[in-house]
Parts: C-alpha cells; sequence; structure tokens
C-alpha cells in the first residue's frame, strides 16, 4: 500500500511538474511584455508637454493669421479707396478735356 500511495503521489508530481513546464516560457513572456510597457512609458513621457508646446504654437499661429487677414483687409479697402480716387481723377479729366472739346 505505501508503493501505491508513492505511485499515486509520483504521478501527480509528474502532472503537476508537466503542468507547471510552460510557466516559466509564460513568465519571461510577461516579464518582457511589462519591460516594454515600461520603455514605452519612458518614451511617452515627455508627450504631453510636446503637446502643449505645440498647441501653444498654433495658437500663436492663429493669432498671427488672424492678424495678417485684417491688415490683409485694411490693405485691399484703402486700394479700393485709391482706385475709386483715380476713377474720379480720370472722369474729371475727362469731364474737362470734353468741355475744352466743345
Amino acid at each position: 500500500m505505501a508503493k501505491m500511495a508513492e505511485e499515486w503521489t509520483d504521478a501527480r508530481l509528474d502532472h503537476l511538474a508537466a503542468a507547471l513546464e510552460p510557466v516559466p516560457i509564460r513568465l519571461a513572456a510577461l516579464d518582457a511584455t511589462v519591460e516594454h510597457v515600461r520603455q514605452l512609458a519612458v518614451e511617452l513621457a515627455p508627450l504631453p508637454s510636446q503637446l502643449a508646446v505645440l498647441a501653444a504654437t498654433v495658437d500663436r499661429l492663429a493669432d498671427e493669421n488672424r492678424a495678417l487677414r485684417e491688415e490683409l483687409a485694411s490693405t485691399q479697402r484703402q486700394l479700393v479707396q485709391i482706385a475709386w480716387g483715380l476713377v474720379t481723377a480720370l472722369l474729371g479729366a475727362a469731364a474737362a478735356l470734353l468741355a475744352t472739346l466743345v
């Protein structure tokens, strides 16, 4: 009977050893995955501050763009005023020329 208990225990231990055989491989894979995630965390750590700088730059560029558009609109209005002044002068010169010819 002691021999049966011994065989039963050996068979059970063999089964347990077979069940635990892939654990070191899985543990190594899990360790590699954890190390990779840690490395990614280190690489991505400065990302929020870089995004903040980028957002500030975009805001500054948007403000500059708005200011340039306002200056362009002002310049266009001035050019239209100059054009109307030239049209008026041309019409005046044409009227004066007609008046002298008639």
